[in-house]
């Protein structure tokens, strides 16, 4: 049951190069025992058209699960490294996600997410991201 509008302002930078883009859709916005539950399907636009993405976002713990026609879920924490399995077009792999900051205004109405992170393989720096999520109900 879609009952709000998301926006998606996202930005990764990566061997020196810096895309930025920005995605809407609409999804499930809905509170849940101290934790906020964002809920939506993916599109062509995003690669993984067929797959739905859970975000749930605690006090100092967002989770992001995909589910579909690819799997993923991914785990940010401020200030701490976790490994992470991340479903591609092309494979799996288990990715290292460290977070840098997590800023979370969320109330019954909607409000704002924000994240910087980093994701590595094997150690190796991949991209540098940032992701504002505004949630509107």
């Amino acid at each position: 049951m879609d009952n709000c509008s998301i926006t998606f302002n996202i930005k990764q930078t990566s061997d020196g190069f810096t895309d930025e883009s920005e995605l809407y859709t609409r999804g499930e916005f809905r509170e849940h025992k101290g934790a906020f539950f964002i809920d939506y399907d993916e599109s062509e636009a995003t690669g993984y058209d067929g797959s739905h993405v859970q975000l749930m976002v605690e006090k100092d713990l967002v989770t992001m699960t995909r589910t579909g026609t690819s799997f993923s879920n991914l785990v940010f924490q401020d200030n701490t490294r976790h490994f992470c399995h991340y479903g591609t077009e092309f494979g799996d792999c288990m990715v290292g996600i460290t977070t840098k900051f997590i800023h979370r205004n969320l109330n019954e109405n909607g409000g704002k997410l924000h994240l910087k992170y980093s994701i590595d393989v094997n150690g190796g720096l991949m991209s540098e991201n940032e992701i504002t999520i505004k949630v509107k109900m």
